[in-house]
């Protein structure tokens, strides 16, 4: 089984600008927390066709991949 989404909050990032941490859990238990801009934010939410941030838990790591990627070839 994939990573899936097991845990999001807003931080407070460089100069108090908030960004999402995304916590992803692995099928052998391992855990790791993927920190997300506006722009990733906004994308991850967009692509798992949610409005709500707690409604991102149990998504697919890929989406947090893929919004990560498309945030970044948008701004460059």
């Amino acid at each position: 089984m994939a990573a899936v989404i097991s845990k999001v909050r807003i931080a407070a990032a460089h100069e108090g600008i908030a960004e999402l941490i995304v916590s992803l859990e692995f099928s052998n238990g391992g855990h790791s927390d993927v920190p997300l801009d506006q722009g990733a934010g906004t994308r991850l939410l967009r692509s798992c066709g949610v409005d709500e941030i707690d409604e991102l838990i149990g998504q697919s790591w890929v989406h947090v991949r893929d919004a990560i990627s498309g945030a970044y070839n948008e701004t460059n």
